[in-house]
């Protein structure tokens, strides 16, 4: 029997403590100001890779969205500060299109953008030192004017392929998982599979080994075959915790999400 991992980003402050497990929007959280933790969002994972991402049916719903871009600040990927440099956002739309709009170091604003768990939006920075970066966000609950995107910073990102000894493919895409329970706790001993570089996180180092995760409950997934264009790739979780999470992505782009899973 599969088991389906349940996806889960929204932005919130560290000192809110709200658990990520609902549907409640998050709090408005100010990086410039406050300690925000970034957790990427929502979606139970489909049936297997390489399908369009943001494929869309009947009954759609819709919302005008704006919001801020966070620059992560460390290889955890889940906190940092305001992004003020320029960016492209894009999200799902209709039928499955893409909905673009322009950061201009400030803030964006995305018209029939998809409500769905997962709506995977991806930040594409304009200038140097960081990485285009995908995270899904359950626009169904997000508020019109809290949002808040995650973008990578590329000296952090390539640290990890320092850390392992190997070189990113530029051609390939890049996954960072954290693995917790419905109560937002980290998840360790859960082990991934997929085509590529599977490392755990192991206090401030990467490892390749097969313990799987320790109490950060990371994993990165690295050189992942992938087009230009957005699709979807399913990992196979095993070890403490036994799902499949369906994750969005692209080549040269880095995908950060939380995957929500039952420990055995």
């Amino acid at each position: 029997m599969r088991v389906l991992a349940r996806l889960v980003p929204i932005l919130i402050c560290v000192a809110c403590g709200q658990k990520v497990d609902t549907a409640a929007p998050a709090p408005a959280c100010d990086p410039q100001t406050m300690n925000c933790r970034y957790q990427p969002p929502g979606i139970s994972s489909g049936n297997g890779g390489g399908n369009e991402a943001g494929a869309s049916s009947g009954n759609e719903e819709f919302a005008k969205l704006s919001g801020q871009v966070l620059e992560f600040g460390d290889d955890y990927f889940d906190k940092g500060a305001h992004f003020n440099g320029p960016a492209d956002v894009s999200a799902i739309g209709a039928d499955g299109a893409r909905v673009t709009a322009p950061y201009d170091g400030t803030s964006f604003q995305l018209d029939g953008v998809l409500k769905t768990a997962a709506n995977w939006f991806l930040v594409i920075p304009t200038s140097n030192g960081t990485v285009p970066t995908i995270t899904p966000v359950d626009t169904r609950a997000a508020q019109s004017n809290t949002l808040t995107v995650g973008l990578a910073n590329v000296s952090d990102f390539e640290g990890i392929f320092l850390n392992l000894g190997t070189d990113r493919a530029l051609d390939r895409a890049q996954i960072v998982l954290h693995i917790v329970d419905s109560q937002s706790r980290a998840v360790t001993g859960v082990r991934a599979a997929i085509t590529g570089v599977v490392a755990y996180r192991a206090a401030a180092a990467w490892l390749t080994n097969g313990e799987g995760t320790d109490d950060s409950g990371m994993i990165f997934l690295g050189n992942v075959d992938a087009g230009s264009a957005l699709s979807t790739t399913t990992v196979a979780l095993s070890g403490s915790a036994t799902a499949q999470v369906e994750v969005a992505i692209r080549a040269g782009t880095l995908t950060v999400a939380t995957a929500v899973v039952s420990p055995k």
